[in-house]
């Protein structure tokens, strides 16, 4: 069994519906920020957006996509927006699906959390009121967005695996394995993440054979699906470690976000809360089979490369499973209850953080989105894009991608990973590599740029305005951002356009 502890007592139709009214309220704040945005600033988010609208419309006379992409669906890992815009990009518009996944994975992870956490400590449920801190991490932000929902989605694998070894049951089995398959369709780290915690706990629990055979079998699915359709990382040429100063870079990413003030601020409040709830309370007591877990999660994050093949920020995909484990490791008793005003204040002030940044953003990404009128539809436009902020302060990286929701562009960045996304780009065009690393090292053959694209959409690189001009016209700037329209040579490649 997980917990000798009693189950908690029936509460009254009061306290049911006062609780009902928080969730509530919680779930609204969570929401705001992600729809009060016409554009929500999150780095990857516009690519993701882009290649799902694609795929929703590559059979579509009105866009001419079939001319450059087709669809390869398998049984990848890494499908979980795909899958679901798959369903609302057909219910909804794009943006609109777009803005429902969002508040799907802002909302998922408090609860998954929630019901983890009730899972190893019934009765205790307000522990998890930490979870909404990381409801807009760093994933979310930097709009890692399969991962980020892989979080809530290991989380009630857990759980449910928890309450099945509690109570054997094929029906809780059955779920568990459904979950846990999903959690594989999510994001394969996430699925790796979370049966490495259940390994851990079956040995520390020393349970007998069947259930590390039953628990095994929760796995096969996603383990078979992975050996026969993706093998994504088996061979690699490309391993990085990242030194000791990184690492602890890195690990402050555990609580990050908007304000570095009230990172720190809400770091330390979470360990004064632990101080609070263990000074002189004789119902704390220590869980040591999760703080040897969430121990063991601490060392695996110092272990980790940065970077396994073309896969980069490893090492912090651990940080948001630490942070649940760590609050798993205590039992409060009443107190839990008085004390969740601490993360909910700090909730509070972290949703005003989030909400002022996405609308803050608005007017600059508005400005940016006026040049997709600039340009015709059915364009071949190039991006070049230079930033070395913080990830999570570049929403103009893959804003260009919006231009292929709303004007029917083509453009060759869209996150073509095989065995990991389903579309493929079959339109053969010149790509200088720069883009990805966000730094060109290396001028773009501009003869080439000129023979293969009818536009640049050129943002932070004035460095390149001179060469620019020379093969095209300016024809929409704001800010940063330079939009051209290319000459193109007697002896320029020509493209077919179908008509729109």
């Amino acid at each position: 069994m997980i917990t000798s502890d009693p189950a908690p007592p029936r509460r009254a139709p009061g306290q049911l519906f006062f609780r009902f009214a928080i969730v509530l309220i919680l779930a609204a704040m969570l929401l705001v920020p992600i729809w009060i945005a016409a554009f929500p600033p999150l780095l990857d988010y516009p690519n993701h957006l882009a290649r799902s609208f694609v795929l929703t419309h590559l059979n579509d006379p009105a866009f001419p996509f079939s001319n450059f992409f087709r669809a390869d669906w398998g049984a990848y890992p890494y499908l979980g927006m795909d899958a679901s815009l798959a369903i609302l990009g057909r219910i909804f518009p794009i943006e609109t699906a777009g803005r429902i996944f969002l508040s799907l994975c802002a909302l998922a992870l408090p609860a998954g959390a929630w019901f983890f956490l009730r899972q190893v400590n019934p009765g205790e449920e307000a522990t998890s009121a930490w979870a909404l801190l990381i409801a807009f991490n760093v994933f979310f932000l930097e709009g890692f967005l399969n991962f980020d929902l892989s979080i809530a989605v290991g989380l009630f694998a857990l759980g449910l695996w928890l309450r099945w070894l509690a109570k054997p049951k094929l029906a809780g089995w059955i779920a568990a394995l459904a979950v846990f398959t999903a959690l594989y369709f999510t994001h394969l780290l996430g699925f790796g993440i979370a049966g490495l915690i259940v390994i851990e706990y079956l040995a520390l629990s020393r349970r007998p054979l069947r259930d590390w055979i039953w628990s095994g079998a929760m796995a096969l699915p996603g383990v078979a699906f992975y050996l026969h359709s993706s093998r994504v990382g088996l061979s690699v040429n490309k391993i990085v470690f990242h030194g000791f100063g990184d690492k602890l870079d890195s690990f402050q990413m555990i609580l990050h976000g908007y304000s570095p003030r009230l990172d720190w601020i809400s770091l330390a409040a979470l360990g004064a809360w632990f101080l609070a709830a263990w000074w002189r309370n004789p119902a704390f007591h220590w869980r040591w089979r999760w703080i040897e877990i969430a121990a063991s999660l601490f060392i695996l994050f110092w272990g980790i490369p940065w970077m396994w093949g073309e896969g980069s920020d490893l090492d912090i995909r651990v940080l948001p499973f630490l942070i649940i484990a760590i609050l798993a490791t205590v039992r409060v008793g009443p107190r839990a209850k008085w004390l969740a005003v601490v993360p909910l204040l700090l909730f509070a002030a972290r949703t005003v953080s989030v909400t002022q940044h996405f609308a803050a953003a608005q007017t600059d990404l508005a400005g940016l989105a006026r040049s997709f009128d600039a340009v015709p539809k059915g364009a071949l436009v190039l991006p070049i894009v230079e930033g070395d902020q913080d990830p999570i302060e570049r929403p103009f990286t893959h804003f260009w991608a919006y231009g292929v929701i709303r004007r029917g562009w083509f453009s060759p960045y869209l996150m073509d990973a095989p065995g990991e996304t389903p579309m493929r780009i079959i339109h053969d065009s010149y790509t200088p590599d720069g883009f990805w690393d966000h730094e060109y090292d290396e001028p773009p053959d501009w003869k080439q740029v000129r023979s293969d694209y009818d536009y640049v959409w050129a943002y932070d690189v004035s460095k390149y305005s001179a060469p620019l001009a020379g093969i095209g016209e300016k024809i929409y700037s704001y800010g940063p951002l330079e939009v051209y329209r290319l000459r193109k040579s007697p002896d320029a490649g020509t493209t077919a356009r179908p008509s729109m």
